[in-house]
C-alpha cells in the first residue's frame, strides 16, 4: 500500500520496521512461542507486549490526543498492522480493546468514558473482552438473553455468554443485553461496559482444537453496573454495535493478510531447506501459486476498504466480502501449507526449521469461517443487502 503513502508515513513504515526487528518478544519466534508456554504466562508476556508497543508510540496511533492517542491518520494504523504481520509479531492480548471498543467509544461514547476507558487501552491497562454471543445466540444476536434491569440507578445483569475470546485475562467487557422486549428482536439491546472484577461474574475456559484456550463462557448472577457505564443510547446496543462490527470487518485485515503470507513463505523455505525443488510436482507449484495469488486478491480488497474509510465513505454491509475471503482465503493457505510440508506439518521435526508451528494455525483457521459471523451469515448479508435476493427464512 505504498502508493498511499507520504514522505512522513513512509519514514513511520520504516521507523516501526526498525523497532519490530529489536524488541519482538524474547521468546517469540515465527509467529509463535518457543517454546510453549502455559495461559497465564502467556497472558502476561502479550500484555508486557501491548505495554512495550504503547511506550514505544505505536498505540492508538488515529486516536485523537485528548484520549491518549498520537492524532495521526487510519493510514499509520493500517501501516502498523500490515508491519506487524510481515514479521509475524504478536497479534497482542487486546485486539478486542484497540479495534472494537475503541471504535465503539469514539463512535457512540460520552466525552467523560473515552477520556476514562481510551488511555487504559491503549497502556493495556485494561483488557477488554466482547460479550456478545450466547449459547442460543450466537450468529443471530437479536435472540439474546441476558438480561439488565434498572434497580436504584443501576444496570442488575444475568444471564450466559459463550466464545468470549480473552474473558480470562480481561478487565472489562463489551456487552450486549436486553433490557427492553418490546418492538422488533433488534429492539430494546443495549450495550453496556462491565467491569469484570464485579461480584457475580463466573469465568469458564474452553479449550480449543489447536490446544490454546482463548474461549470462555461467563456467567452473570446478579451483577450489579452503574447506570454511567451505557455506551450509547438505551435500546440502541444493535445500531451501535452493528455500525461499528462493520468497520471493523473491514479494518483489522492488513495484520492478518501479511501474517499469512509470512506463514506460507516460512513454510516454503522449510520444506525447500529439507529437498530440492525439483521434487516439487506441477499440481504443488500450482496450488502454492493459487493460495499466493488469493492472499495477493485479500490484500487489494483491504486497501480498497482503507482507501474508502480514509477517505471517510461508509462501510455497511460489503465488509462481509472481506470476511468470507479473509476466512476461506487462510483455510486454503493452511491446506496448503500441510501440503508443502508433508510428514513434517503432522509430526514437526525437533529442529531449527520451527514447523510446530504450523499445525496449531491449520486446526485453529478451520474455526475461522465460524467465528466473527458464521459463512453462512455473511452469504445471507452478501444476498440480501448487497444483491437485494428474498430473504431466504
Amino acid at each position: 500500500m505504498d502508493f498511499l503513502l507520504t514522505e512522513d508515513q513512509q519514514a513511520f513504515r520504516l521507523r516501526l520496521r526498525e523497532w519490530l526487528k529489536n524488541n519482538l518478544p524474547a521468546n517469540w519466534k515465527n509467529g509463535h512461542f518457543s517454546p510453549p508456554i502455559d495461559d497465564a504466562s502467556r497472558g502476561a508476556v502479550l500484555r508486557d507486549w501491548e505495554s512495550s508497543v504503547y511506550k514505544a508510540g505505536f498505540a492508538g496511533l488515529h486516536w485523537p490526543t485528548a484520549y491518549g492517542g498520537h492524532g495521526l491518520t487510519l493510514v499509520e494504523h493500517f501501516i502498523y498492522g500490515e508491519e506487524c504481520g510481515r514479521v509475524g509479531a504478536p497479534e497482542g492480548i487486546n485486539p478486542i480493546g484497540r479495534e472494537l471498543v475503541a471504535g465503539v467509544l469514539l463512535h457512540a461514547g460520552t466525552e467523560l468514558q473515552k477520556k476514562h476507558y481510551l488511555p487504559r487501552i491503549a497502556a493495556c491497562t485494561d483488557i477488554w473482552c466482547q460479550g456478545f454471543s450466547e449459547p442460543q445466540a450466537g450468529s443471530d444476536l437479536t435472540a439474546l438473553k441476558t438480561r439488565a434491569v434498572e434497580r436504584d440507578g443501576n444496570w442488575v445483569i444475568n444471564g450466559q455468554k459463550i466464545w468470549t475470546s480473552y474473558a480470562q485475562h480481561a478487565d472489562m467487557c463489551l456487552m450486549l443485553v436486553r433490557t427492553s422486549s418490546n418492538g422488533k428482536k433488534n429492539q430494546g439491546i443495549t450495550m453496556i461496559a462491565v467491569p469484570m472484577t464485579t461480584p457475580g461474574i463466573t469465568r469458564r475456559g474452553i479449550q480449543q482444537l489447536d490446544g490454546v484456550w482463548d474461549f470462555n463462557e461467563v456467567f452473570f448472577d446478579d451483577v450489579v453496573v452503574p447506570m454511567e457505564n451505557t455506551i450509547g443510547p438505551v435500546g440502541e446496543g444493535w445500531r451501535v454495535s452493528g455500525a461499528v462490527l462493520a468497520i471493523e470487518r473491514a479494518t483489522t485485515r492488513l495484520y492478518r493478510q501479511a501474517r499469512y503470507v509470512h506463514e506460507l513463505q516460512h513454510a516454503y523455505r522449510s520444506a525447500c531447506s529439507r529437498r530440492s525443488g525439483s521434487d516439487e510436482s506441477d499440481a504443488l507449484r500450482q496450488s502454492i501459486a493459487r493460495a499466493y495469488s488469493q492472499l495477493l486478491v485479500l490484500r487489494a480488497l483491504n486497501v480498497r476498504f482503507v482507501s474508502r474509510i480514509v477517505a471517510g465513505e461508509q462501510v455497511g454491509p460489503e465488509a462481509s466480502i472481506l470476511k468470507q475471503c479473509w476466512s476461506h482465503f487462510h483455510q486454503d493457505s493452511t491446506s496448503v501449507i500441510a501440503e508443502i510440508l508433508g510428514e513434517d506439518h503432522w509430526f514437526p521435526p525437533d529442529d531449527d526449521l520451527d514447523c510446530e508451528r504450523f499445525l496449531p494455525v491449520y486446526l485453529h483457521s478451520r474455526a475461522e469461517t465460524i467465528f466473527a459471523g458464521t459463512s453462512e451469515i455473511q452469504k445471507d448479508i452478501i444476498s440480501e443487502r448487497l444483491l437485494g435476493m428474498p430473504r431466504g427464512r
